[in-house]
């Protein structure tokens, strides 16, 4: 429990929070959620996971960006995005080991 909201926070603070609304001032909210999108999954892979969990994590993370843009707050991607690691960690699709050992 205590890995999906810690996970979830920081992540959130730097795509959605940091990144997503600098790339919308410079570029435009749709290209933003595309670039910071596509840069989740490519931080997951320097994680370790496989492409095609980097590309489901792209997925996810377009569905937080659009989120936030619509919402214009990062609290409920923040939700969702520890329900969805909640639910990986418990379910054994993300293995804290796969983050021990990136770090």
């Amino acid at each position: 429990m205590i890995f999906s909201i810690t996970n979830a926070t920081l992540e959130e603070f730097l795509w959605r929070g940091i990144l997503l609304s600098r790339f919308s001032e410079q570029l435009g909210e749709k290209w933003a959620v595309i670039i910071t999108s596509l840069g989740f999954g490519l931080q997951h892979y320097s994680l370790g996971f496989p492409w095609t969990t980097c590309i489901t994590f792209s997925i996810g993370g377009f569905f937080y960006g659009g989120i936030t843009v619509k919402s214009r707050s990062i609290i409920p991607a923040l939700i969702w995005h520890v329900a969805f690691n909640f639910l990986m960690v418990f379910s054994g699709l993300i293995i804290s080991d796969v983050y021990d050992q990136a770090c």
